[in-house]
């Protein structure tokens, strides 16, 4: 069968299992704290990963594998799951899952900035104006202020939460 729209279906459904996970994690979070959830999240992941890998090709972990590869995949993994995780688990519960995964919105642009940086990718005029619209479109929302009682002019959201957005972001990006 030749599915016309299997992109389209994919990426919704991506969608909708990504805002149905964090506001599940919002809530365990909540319940008994993000660290608790991010460590209990990632043991699970690694169970069911070595399960997979020892399945598929035989090994639970990937002991073929070189020196260069173990120290790449160990900074990724500590830059990422423990600096990126740590951070976005803990916004989940001061910013809520709306905003923080607003946030990690932020990951591609990130992403394409460290490659243009570090490996001397090359980003063409499109690719800036995408990250632009992604930065100017988070902004709008980051940076809406409300008024108190007093008329006082004041951030909508907690600038800890914001910083550990970015955080997050920075960590998933880098990891990547």
């Amino acid at each position: 069968m030749n599915f016309l729209h299997a992109g389209e279906v994919a990426a919704l459904g991506t969608a909708v299992c990504w805002t149905v996970t964090m506001m599940a994690f919002e809530s365990a979070g909540r319940r008994v704290g993000s660290l608790v959830v991010n460590l209990t999240r990632l043991f699970i992941g690694f169970a069911y990963l070595s399960l997979f890998t020892w399945v598929t090709r035989g090994l639970p972990f990937p002991t073929d594998a070189d020196a260069h590869a173990w120290f790449w995949l160990t900074l990724s993994g500590l830059i990422g799951f423990v600096i990126g995780d740590l951070a976005l688990f803990r916004s989940l519960l001061v910013l809520g899952a709306r905003v923080a995964m607003l946030m990690m919105s932020l990951v591609p642009p990130m992403t394409a900035l460290f490659g243009w940086l570090v490996l001397d990718e090359t980003l063409h005029a499109l690719d800036w104006l995408g990250m632009t619209l992604t930065l100017f479109g988070v902004s709008l929302v980051i940076f809406e202020r409300r008024e108190d009682e007093n008329g006082k002019r004041l951030f909508s959201f907690p600038i800890f939460g914001i910083l550990l957005g970015i955080v997050a972001a920075l960590g998933q990006a880098a990891g990547l």
